[in-house]
């Protein structure tokens, strides 16, 4: 492997993620990467099986680097029975998007040279805890995107231009009913309901524990089955999320605001004040930069990761975008003075105190202002420094 001069870098894009944002995320990596001088191959492998040829024409080859984002590449198969990802002289990067309990199935293969980035540190610790064959993990969140479309590249927006802005309050992200999930797993394993309603207490008594730990304090699991475990009552995960998000809507809705929507679902939403939604359905990534550039406040309703932001932090923050969002340790550390954070305990009253900044245009813009400034170190190019150094830290104890 080439550990000298420019990085060879193969990317295996195999998951289409919500609204295609993985296809994004790889593409910025790529081009970034080639940026920075380094040698990279992307390809899309649609069906391991069906694209057997192409996955087939890199067995032998060597690479400083493999990459791909909640890769299933780790299950496929040559014929001979190994592992495909066995057969290329490279250490395999996955790229984790969600919780590790999500992608469990992936994660458990134990492949010869497997590495994971995380976007929490919190899930850093859990992949160390439970996947003890993976030789090396790193915590890095994703990084914000801006809107190029319409030629403001200096990250700076005047107040004029941020009062004429279309939107009030965004929230790009899809719904789901809590009843949904809920239904699943009581189809699954009735306890999942008992259990999710504990955690949701806990959760609503202020409780910012990573949510396997809520798990552990709640079950007699063993440590050696506990990962398994934990990907069976994934629901619980998502009933929880779909709850939180559900709760901070209906909280803006009912002290009088309109929300802006850009996400699957949303038309069944039926909450009192559902009328006050302004439903932009599915939009694919690379829309949602441009929203964000025409909206005041982008909504974040954290997915219980305790450390790190979701991307529409990010994302907002480098579009000139106040932020109203769930808390975590990132931006208790970095920034609770300019975003307008909410506590879980009592979402309703954490927004209620909020009417003087959110109907205020200033003092929104002046917090947009102060995210837009601080945005610089929360970029892709900034992950992408970060990647790099991943992959030469590896590559020294290879």
């Amino acid at each position: 492997m080439a550990q000298t001069g420019h990085l060879k870098i193969l990317i295996l894009e195999t998951r289409k993620l919500s609204y295609g944002s993985s296809g994004v995320f790889l593409a910025l990596i790529r081009d970034i990467l080639k940026g920075h001088g380094e040698d990279v191959t992307h390809c899309i492998i649609n069906d391991p099986e069906a694209d057997s040829l192409l996955l087939e024409s890199f067995t032998g080859k060597s690479f400083d680097a493999v990459i791909d984002i909640n890769s299933i590449l780790p299950l496929a198969e040559c014929d001979n029975g190994s592992r495909y990802l066995d057969g290329i002289n490279a250490p395999f990067i996955n790229i984790i998007a969600d919780h590790p309990m999500h992608v469990h199935r992936y994660l458990e293969v134990k492949l010869k040279r497997y590495y994971v980035i995380c976007l929490d540190a919190h899930h850093k610790e859990y992949i160390d805890r439970y996947y003890t064959h993976i030789r090396k993990t790193v915590a890095i969140p994703f990084g914000g995107i801006k809107n190029l479309t319409d030629g403001k590249n200096s990250g700076w927006y005047s107040y004029s231009q941020f009062k004429e802005r279309k939107y009030h309050i965004l929230f790009p992200a899809t719904y789901t009913p809590p009843s949904y999930y809920r239904q699943v797993m009581e189809e699954t394993n009735i306890i999942y309901i008992k259990q999710a309603e504990e955690i949701m207490q806990g959760i609503m008594e202020g409780d910012q524990s990573p949510v396997h730990e809520l798990y552990r304090n709640i079950t007699s699991w063993k440590e050696e089955r506990f990962a398994n475990r934990m990907y069976k009552a994934r629901y619980i995960d998502r009933y929880i999320r779909d709850c939180l998000r559900d709760m901070a809507v209906t909280a803006l809705l009912e002290e009088g605001y309109k929300i802006d929507v850009a996400g699957a679902r949303w038309e069944m939403y039926n909450g009192r004040y559902k009328d006050r939604l302004v439903i932009h359905g599915e939009k694919p990534y690379t829309d949602i930069p441009a929203l964000m550039a025409d909206s005041q406040v982008v909504l974040n309703v954290q997915p219980l990761f305790t450390e790190a932001p979701h991307d529409r932090v990010f994302n907002a923050m480098v579009n000139g975008t106040a932020v109203l969002t769930g808390t975590c340790s990132y931006i208790e550390e970095n920034y609770k003075e300019n975003m307008l954070v909410f506590g879980t305990g009592d979402i309703t009253e954490s927004i209620k105190n909020m009417a003087g900044i959110l109907n205020s245009t200033e003092k929104l813009y002046k917090m947009a202002s102060s995210l837009s400034k601080a945005s610089e170190n929360e970029t892709w190019d900034n992950r992408c420094a970060r990647i790099i150094s991943f992959i030469k830290e590896i590559l020294n104890v290879l």
